[in-house]
């Protein structure tokens, strides 16, 4: 009898482990691709919206980046923005100055740190909510209303993977000074 239950308990913890095996090998046999989350018919974009508070409680610079499909490769659009703290328009806010645009095609690294930066931002969803006046925005949302992801705070974890996207496109990292 006690063989038995031991045999029983050996083929228990032998199948478990298998269906994990099986799950984790189906999952690295899985095809990730930045591709598969854009459509083949070039209607699909995905816009990256960071604003950072370079002046404080009245905001800072934005920046934008927009992805999409166009003759079949995944292509970049960056903007930046540049601000002065003292301008701002009628209705009080901060007045933005295209500073800055780039275009390029997305490398399959880039493809991969892109995919990074939005499991990331994720991942910061369940951090400790921040309230204050002053913080940085980060938005990553598409064209057709299906994604929205969105972090606000200045935990510097947020900072570090927007700029770890930067570093791998080739661009200047984001410094917030302290006003």
């Amino acid at each position: 009898m006690k063989t038995f239950f031991l045999i029983c308990l050996l083929l228990l913890f032998t199948s478990c482990s298998n269906k994990e095996t099986l799950e984790k090998i189906n999952l690295e046999q899985s095809k990730f691709s930045f591709e598969n989350i854009l459509s083949n018919n070039n209607e699909d974009t995905i816009f990256i919206k960071s604003r950072f508070a370079d002046c404080g409680e009245w905001g800072g610079h934005e920046e934008l980046i927009k992805v999409y499909r166009s003759e079949r490769k995944i292509k970049l659009t960056y903007i930046k923005y540049k601000v002065s703290c003292d301008r701002m328009d009628s209705s009080g806010l901060i007045i933005q100055n295209k500073y800055f645009t780039t275009n390029f095609i997305l490398s399959d690294v880039q493809q991969l740190s892109l995919m990074n930066y939005f499991n990331n931002l994720m991942k910061l969803k369940f951090i400790d909510k921040e309230y204050g006046n002053s913080g940085n925005s980060f938005l990553i949302e598409d064209s057709k209303g299906q994604l929205r992801i969105s972090q606000y705070g200045n935990n510097i974890q947020l900072l570090y993977n927007y700029n770890s996207l930067m570093k791998s496109f080739g661009l200047s990292k984001v410094i917030i000074e302290n006003k």
